[in-house]
């Protein structure tokens, strides 16, 4: 029986590749990925950023239960990205970092350290424990991380 997540890749498209990976990956554990993330299989054809976040990437983020985002070397100066992690917040999303096959040693962006609720290596088991809610914070090799995350709650 597999279950269901309904979320939203954040990534840079240089790394789209990697969204297919990662459903690939969460699929040969029996976990359905449906994504409404933006990829080459899906392009986003408009240019003006006003209406990209506010038409197309604002709905699909509300329509996700939860936010994953790719981390590779590049992913922590990318603007959408931050922009996708902070409005994922503002939504009340879970948000999951998972550091993508390959890439130690990436510096998580701001936004993520800041907000995540979960941050794990590209370890299948890892992302579902996150994607049920599991608080989770570690460094590529699956290490426990030194700062670790605290739940956010509304005061």
């Amino acid at each position: 029986m597999s279950s269901i997540h309904n979320v939203f890749v954040a990534h840079r498209h240089e790394d789209d590749g990697l969204v297919g990976d990662l459903k690939s990956l969460l699929e040969g554990r029996g976990v359905d990925v449906r994504d409404a993330s933006i990829t080459d299989d899906k392009p986003n054809r408009a240019s003006n950023p006003d209406y990209i976040k506010q038409e197309i990437l604002a709905p699909n983020i509300k329509w996700a239960g939860k936010v994953i985002v790719l981390i590779t070397p590049d992913t922590k100066n990318h603007e959408w990205v931050d922009w996708e992690i902070e409005y994922a917040q503002k939504a009340d999303k879970l948000i999951i970092g998972v550091w993508a096959h390959g890439h130690a040693e990436c510096e998580l962006p701001d936004p993520l350290k800041k907000f995540a609720d979960a941050v794990v290596g590209w370890n299948a088991d890892k992302i579902i424990q996150a994607l049920n809610g599991e608080l989770i914070s570690e460094d590529p090799s699956g290490t426990p991380r030194e700062n670790q995350l605290v739940k956010r709650i509304d005061c």
